[in-house]
């Protein structure tokens, strides 16, 4: 018996030696030097705001074989600019683009990037400006009120634009139980039916961080599609929540189950866009909305309204239009093109907008920012004294 004990715990040894060799091997050499996954983009919270490491360069691997790189600058985000200065400089114009991951833009190079587009379109035309863009992954439309207040500001821009995609209006009350999700600012109501904010949470790393340091964890989950294959089963038992994928449900990359309760998005949305033109009239900056199109309705030229995703563009017109907002929809703009050129505006692995997409919106803010000199006019103008021009 104790022969056969010993046998067995040798056994056992060697093969709790042979595992770690094999994990050695995968993460030293398989996974660092062959099959290579995305680099690690760690995430920091700073001043209250959940933002990118800063200083951090990444290299993103494509399922083409194609590469992008992110350069995350000295105040934590994705950009050309090393630092953003507060310190305006005379007779230029400044421009921030407040966003999720369409304005981080992981996919394409830091100056393809729609906003990098956007000041090269404008310096090219003869006005001399300056975009910052402020983009974090996974941010809803709430998010994009506490970045607004927290950190553009400070820089004291002309004119804000806020990109809007179908998954900003759901998530800015709904809560979602992902590695950062907390730290975004949320949309709630009181007893009374009042609009109640839920500050966010600084950002604190836990053991998905740690896991997410290897690089062989990050191939195996994130390259293969693991995640999404497993993501129910992660989201309910790892942490909490109720987030599974499934094809069918699918539409502009979100989930039409998920968006459905068209009283709680009017509700979130409307008390942002409220709290955003309250203090665009407060510091003198003006605001832009832009809507993402239904591409899934571009590409069958069936009508937009055959798609459940579309009444969030109804709604988003709805609500700056009473708020005297201005508004464009890139349904038009991206329909035209395609009919034009027949190329899809996202990439083959991803729904993101893909370099063609990222110089059709940018071209397409800057026309409308020139058709309208007021929207970079000094400061001293109110946000809802140049509502409808831009629609």
């Amino acid at each position: 018996m104790r022969a056969k004990l010993g046998q067995l715990a040798r056994n056992l040894l060697i093969s709790l030696v042979s595992f770690a060799l094999c994990l050695a091997v995968l993460e030293l050499f398989v996974f660092r030097y062959v099959l290579l996954p995305d680099d690690l983009l760690p995430n920091v919270s700073i001043n209250g705001v959940v933002r990118y490491a800063p200083g951090t360069h990444a290299t993103f691997r494509h399922a083409d074989g194609s590469e992008s790189h992110v350069t995350i600058n000295a105040d934590g985000w994705n950009s050309t600019k090393p630092a953003y200065a507060i310190e305006r400089r005379p007779g230029v114009r400044r421009i921030a683009v407040v966003g999720d991951s369409y304005v981080h833009a992981a996919f394409v190079d830091p100056d393809e990037a729609f906003p990098e587009i956007i000041e090269r379109e404008l310096v090219g035309k003869g006005v001399n400006a300056e975009v910052y863009r402020f983009g974090m992954d996974g941010a809803p439309l709430s998010q994009y009120l506490h970045v607004l207040r927290r950190e553009v500001v400070k820089y004291h821009p002309d004119l804000v634009v806020v990109p809007l995609i179908h998954n900003d209006f759901d998530e800015s009350w709904r809560f979602l139980k992902t590695r950062y999700a907390s730290s975004f600012l949320k949309i709630g109501h009181t007893a009374d039916g009042h609009p109640r904010e839920i500050m966010p949470s600084d950002f604190q790393p836990g053991v998905a961080d740690v896991l997410r340091r290897f690089a062989t964890f990050r191939y195996l989950y994130y390259k293969t599609n693991a995640y999404l294959h497993f993501k129910k089963l992660i989201s309910r038992y790892f942490w909490g929540g109720n987030e599974d994928w499934d094809e069918a449900f699918i539409q502009s990359a979100v989930d039409i189950r998920k968006i459905a309760d068209d009283e709680h998005n009017r509700f979130a949305a409307h008390y942002v866009l409220s709290e955003m033109k309250r203090l665009a009239d407060e510091h003198g900056f003006k605001l832009l909305f832009v809507m993402d199109g239904v591409r899934e309705a571009v590409y069958s030229g069936k009508p937009r309204t055959e798609y459940a995703v579309a009444r969030l563009n109804e709604l988003a017109a709805d609500l700056t239009k009473e708020l005297g907002l201005p508004f464009f929809d890139l349904q038009e703009t991206f329909a035209a093109d395609y009919k034009a050129h027949g190329q899809r505006l996202e990439f083959s692995f991803d729904w993101h907008w893909n370099r063609h997409a990222n110089r059709l919106v940018a071209q397409t803010i800057a026309r409308h920012i020139l058709a309208d000199p007021r929207l970079l006019a000094p400061g001293d103008q109110r946000s809802a004294s140049i509502a409808g021009e831009a629609r």
